[in-house]
């Protein structure tokens, strides 16, 4: 057994972060900037980032496993913290006006980049409901920011929480609807309420399922268009770990986190082993805090011990499973603007029940399309991606193999799934399959095997109204010293999870400490970039050494799935 701590056994690092997606790195950061913290983050994949990073194939086709377009890169609050984080390193392409696009049988919907125009445009196709539409606008900025507030309890002292769900339960009861529940207490029309329910994916559950909070987010957070990192999702991860090596952190991949180790009721580092070859010894590294970003169920049920009291282990072990899904990666030959796409975000379905398309009885009936080397000005090479919801069970007879060794079988399927789907965009927008010069495609045992989620739950917690005010869903654990951070203490996605990594750092600072991080940060965003790197050496770099990029940019073996 190997051990981290130098002579002395003093730990070498402050704190021990667990995977390096985008709620990791940014609590990593902020204790960096806020406390002087050195921190180290241990991610299991080849590649930092988690649900950010990118992988490329042919030397020129750069896939994003994760984030496919972020809603208010212009102003805000969202914006202030990537640009705190990042020090304003990080620059994001505006999607065009019309960023998305849904599509049925019977008609198709351009969605626009304004909230009035969109509820314009919706009043004009069903003017029957105009009433209705227009108080839909206004309950979802209401029950958006009410289903935010129900996941920040923890993030005010004690004292105050019983209040908070005193509110939410008198303001917030429109949060705590599902989906399904609101449109149909509002609307009558089918057709709209398909079309308004649209977007699910971005959170990764069916109308009757959802939150109406959850989805009220998206639809506020969207309200001026989508962005896309300039250079592709990988550059969130480059732009903010320069500022975690900059305090004396570090970054290391391949590194799988086997345990937490906890002594005397209390976290005091972790065991790892090597991702890539496992029979090496363990090592183990020791900080006095550690926070995880491995997710709710991860952390309680698989790294911590099973003879270690969690008063909840067993009522979040019967939670609901996730949503996963099938992703299929095209490199193209030539631009798909040819075909008359501009980079807007495509929902396809065949009918306007959602809860049935979420059954996943056909994997070919419903997708989401994506052309990221459209709404990327870098890219390298023109490709797109096929998305669609599956269930784990459709993939778990090859769950026992290995990584690129499920078997012919497996294979085959992935391959005729890949042919159905690019055969169902063809047919829409003709002339794509000739397109096509390379295919990959990933599966639900695809995300569990480099994600480390159960069932392949790219999610995480599902997103229905009993999330809100869960003791899972908090930052601080009942084992001291060990806190939870990403998407599972705040909300889904990349914003979501950054959140999560704002509420753990303010946690950690304090009584509203959340609050007082976010007024720094949108301050530090008002008085310009001098302000957000004030008090940091100029002299040092502004990106990782040449070996750490080199670690972060690229994969062994030349492949992903």
């Amino acid at each position: 057994m190997q051990k981290n701590t130098p002579q002395g056994n003093t730990p070498q690092f402050d704190a021990i972060v667990i995977g390096s997606g985008i709620g990791s790195l940014t609590a990593a950061a902020l204790l960096a900037k806020q406390r002087k913290m050195r921190v180290l983050v241990l991610e299991q994949h080849f590649t930092a980032g988690g649900q950010t990073h990118e992988f490329k194939r042919k030397s020129k086709f750069e896939f994003d496993v994760g984030l496919h377009y972020i809603g208010g890169m212009d102003q805000g609050t969202g914006k202030a913290v990537f640009d705190y984080l990042t020090e304003g390193r990080l620059q994001w392409q505006k999607m065009p006006d019309e960023f998305e696009k849904f599509v049925y049988p019977d008609f198709e919907f351009n969605v626009p980049s304004d909230l009035t125009r969109y509820r314009d445009r919706l009043v004009q196709r069903f003017p029957g409901e105009q009433a209705a539409i227009e108080q839909y606008f206004r309950d979802s900025k209401m029950a958006g920011a009410w289903y935010v507030l129900g996941h920040l309890a923890d993030a005010v002292p004690f004292l105050v929480r019983p209040l908070l769900k005193l509110a939410y339960r008198w303001k917030g009861r429109l949060a705590a609807l599902t989906v399904d529940a609101y449109l149909n207490q509002h609307f009558k029309d089918p057709q709209l309420k398909g079309l308004l329910a649209s977007q699910w994916g971005d959170y990764g559950l069916p109308p009757g399922q959802a939150a109406f909070g959850m989805h009220a987010q998206v639809v506020t957070h969207y309200g001026r268009g989508g962005w896309y990192p300039v250079g592709g999702a990988k550059q969130i991860a480059r732009s903010i770990i320069p500022v975690i090596e900059r305090f004396g952190g570090q970054v290391m991949s391949g590194k799988t986190v086997t345990e937490i180790l906890i002594e005397k009721g209390r976290a005091k580092g972790v065991r790892t082993k090597a991702t890539l070859k496992p029979n090496l010894a363990p090592v183990e590294y020791f900080a006095p805090l550690v926070i995880s970003g491995a997710g709710a169920v991860n952390t309680y049920q698989k790294l911590i011990k099973s003879d270690i009291d969690i008063p909840f282990r067993r009522r979040l072990a019967n939670l609901p499973i996730g949503t996963s899904a099938v992703c299929v990666y095209l490199g193209l030959k030539d631009s798909p603007a040819k075909l008359g796409v501009h980079g807007e975000n495509h929902w396809v379905y065949g009918g306007y029940d959602h809860n049935l398309a979420a059954e996943g009885g056909s994997l070919t009936e419903n997708y989401y399309l994506s052309f990221a080397s459209l709404k990327n000005p870098r890219a390298t090479g023109h490709t797109a991606e096929i998305i669609v919801f599956a269930k784990y069970d459709r993939f778990s007879k090859w769950a026992d193999g290995c990584w690129k060794r499920r078997g012919v079988d497996y294979e085959q399927l992935k391959l005729e799934l890949a042919q159905q789907l690019i055969a169902k965009v063809d047919a829409r927008i003709p002339g794509f399959a000739a397109l096509v010069a390379y295919v990959d495609v990933a599966t639900p045992l695809t995300m569990e095997h480099f994600q480390g989620n159960p069932h392949g739950e790219f999610y995480g917690l599902p997103t229905t109204p009993e999330r809100v005010f869960q003791p899972w869903s908090n930052a601080k654990t009942p084992i001291k010293n060990l806190y939870l951070t990403g998407a599972d203490v705040m909300l889904p996605g990349v914003m979501g999870a950054m959140m999560g990594g704002v509420k753990t750092a303010g946690v950690l600072m304090g009584p509203f400490g959340f609050f007082k991080l976010v007024k720094t940060m949108v301050e530090a965003e008002k008085q310009g970039s001098d302000a957000m790197s004030a008090g940091l050496p100029p002299h040092l770099p502004l990106e990782p050494s040449d070996a750490k990029l080199s670690a972060i940019a690229t994969e062994p073996n030349g492949s992903n799935f």
